[in-house]
């Protein structure tokens, strides 16, 4: 009993927040220098967190949702507001429209090249592009208005991709930049047929595309990968026609009501084309005038 009644009593500090703000900076300054500041963040800097952090600022085309933003992002033409200043008219039905891109490490397979696999997500990407771009009109018409939400009673509608053919001719290797050429190839009754170059960037431009983007360099042809994509528009429940979806986007040229009708009872609609490659590349400087029914036999 003597000891405990000699012994130090036990205190216990606590601490409290004072109302007057001066308190509360004074006390903030005394505990917090910026060199603590400094030190506190270093110490989480460990050489594992910054292996991730570059990893993912090096792979921001793989990160989750990331495809999602960029099919948003290719939406977005199908607006008003971020239509091309080039009027899209039956003159760009079949030239490329031309987007760019690169493949991260995380793109990259067991021989440092591109995997195969990988190719689709940026044709995924590519095709809205030229889907929005070219047939907005149409895509207006079936939606019943550009704004994402219009309260519209008209069906959904929809792009269903129905089949895809690859040509594998060069690699591409870590982090090169490379260009997509997309453009309608062909159609029939329902399907429209889109044909992709993976070309490496700045080696050669068509002479003829006025979409998206403008670029202004020249060279030799070096294609890549050769995708062709089978795509059908429906607007549920039922699919609508590629001669229907032209016509509605105004793609057709001037005094021509109908393909059909066109074609059945014999009248001929003469458009300027030019003979070039399946890439858009046009092989001389001749021009030839081709009716509309000689067009739907070569297709």
């Amino acid at each position: 009993m003597d000891a405990l009644n000699n012994s130090v009593p036990y205190q216990v500090s606590v601490p409290y927040l004072s109302v007057n703000g001066s308190d509360v900076s004074q006390s903030l300054g005394r505990h917090f220098q910026p060199a603590d500041v400094l030190s506190y963040l270093w110490s989480f800097v460990t050489i594992w967190r910054l292996l991730v952090v570059l990893l993912v600022l090096g792979n921001l085309k793989n990160i989750p949702l990331m495809w999602h933003l960029r099919i948003v992002n290719a939406f977005r033409f199908a607006c008003r507001s971020q239509r091309p200043k080039v009027p899209v008219t039956w003159e760009h039905i079949f030239q490329p429209l031309i987007t760019t891109n690169h493949a991260p490490i995380m793109e990259i397979d067991f021989n440092l090249h591109k995997s195969n696999s990988s190719y689709f997500s940026d044709l995924d990407v590519a095709r809205t592009h030229l889907v929005c771009t070219l047939f907005s009109t149409g895509l207006e018409h079936f939606r019943g208005g550009t704004a994402a939400l219009n309260g519209s009673k008209e069906p959904l509608f929809g792009l269903a991709l129905g089949a895809v053919s690859c040509s594998f001719k060069r690699e591409l290797k870590p982090y090169e930049t490379y260009e997509l050429w997309t453009r309608v190839l062909t159609w029939d009754e329902k399907w429209f047929y889109i044909l992709t170059h993976f070309v490496r960037k700045d080696t050669v431009v068509p002479n003829k595309y006025t979409l998206y983007p403008q670029q202004g360099s020249s060279g030799q042809q070096s294609h890549r990968r050769d995708r062709a994509q089978q795509m059908r528009v429906q607007a549920r429940p039922r699919t609508v026609s590629p001669a229907l979806m032209l016509k509605i986007s105004g793609l057709l040229p001037a005094g021509v009501k109908s393909l059909d009708e066109t074609l059945h009872d014999g009248e001929q609609a003469s458009v300027p084309s030019s003979r070039s490659s399946d890439s858009g590349i046009e092989m001389d400087d001749s021009r030839e005038m081709r009716d509309l029914a000689k067009i739907e036999r070569e297709r």
